[in-house]
């Protein structure tokens, strides 16, 4: 028997690492949704829902009537969809008005938080955001500067 060389080690983890070994779907039934000082979220596309990809998550945000998200930055970009609803984001000190259909970008860096304007449905939102990159990048960062808005009975819906 031969002894492995690093070369042979390398190439070997370049292989297995073309080879993606995690969840192919994730079920809504499957889908769990928190609370935090962001608000009401459930991660779709993250390493804690084994739907592992390397360069991008995927976030559900509900946002209550008349409610908001926390006000926060992060180094990451984010591209939202607006899934039901109608509100707006301030992002920094402007405001984009969204309704259901609409797409929105939050550049990094730029402090944010969504608002539904609506005082009796709630919103739903789709981001796209790049934090699984910036942390194998090692630029992630998140800064939390207002929590969101949100009482027990809605943190308890599914």
């Amino acid at each position: 028997m031969t002894k492995k060389t690093f070369y042979d080690s390398l190439v070997k983890r370049i292989a297995d690492s073309a080879t993606y070994k995690g969840r192919l779907i994730l079920k809504a039934k499957d889908v769990e949704w928190h609370v935090s000082p962001q608000g009401r979220n459930a991660a779709i596309v993250d390493s804690t829902t084994g739907i592992d990809a390397k360069c991008f998550g995927i976030v559900l945000t509900e946002i209550p009537p008349g409610g908001q998200s926390g006000l926060h930055k992060h180094s990451f970009e984010v591209a939202g969809y607006v899934l039901e609803g109608h509100g707006y984001e301030m992002v920094g000190n402007e405001r984009v008005e969204w309704e259901a259909g609409d797409t929105f970008y939050l550049p990094p860096n730029v402090a944010h938080r969504h608002f539904n304007s609506d005082p009796d449905k709630r919103a739903r939102l789709l981001q796209v955001e790049a934090w699984p990159l910036a942390i194998y990048l090692g630029t992630a960062n998140l800064e939390q500067l207002e929590d969101a808005k949100i009482t027990s009975s809605e943190s308890n819906k599914k």
